[in-house]
């Protein structure tokens, strides 16, 4: 079974190569910061010993898609030739994967401001979800 991050990468891939938009990966992160006190950096052992930690996040909030970018979309008729970008996300699960309440209701809210918005279970499905069609469906997945 083709793991989550890799999907994600062939996903990316194929939306650069078939020129169907542009996504970048939503990354998120934690670490802790207060005040070093020792730092023992060798090519061995790097310690480095905080007093008073405190835990922090950072990246986007819960529920945000691990892929978004935007879409090129021609206008017409009062701009015509011009292209707008539209917002794009991209939950990428696996095929047993399991979709959060909190994940649903993102995309739900990005569909209802007019992003092309979806879950994607392969390249097919982000294709789908990148070209407007099947959105709606893509997050009953």
């Amino acid at each position: 079974m083709t793991k989550e991050h890799d999907l994600q990468n062939e996903i990316r891939l194929h939306v650069s190569r078939e020129q169907l938009g542009t996504l970048f990966r939503a990354n998120v992160g934690q670490g802790w910061a207060g005040k070093v006190q020792r730092m023992h950096l060798t090519p061995d052992t790097n310690t480095i010993l905080l007093v008073n930690p405190r835990p922090f996040s950072t990246g986007l909030p819960v529920g945000f898609p691990d892929l978004f970018g935007f879409v090129p979309v021609t206008i017409t008729p009062d701009m015509v030739g011009q292209e707008i970008a539209v917002f794009a996300a991209v939950e990428v699960k696996q095929k047993t994967g399991r979709v959060s309440a909190k994940q649903r209701d993102m995309m739900a809210f990005l569909q209802k401001h007019g992003a092309r918005a979806g879950v994607a279970r392969s390249v097919d499905d982000a294709a789908r979800i990148l070209s407007g069609e099947g959105v709606a469906d893509a997050l009953s997945k």
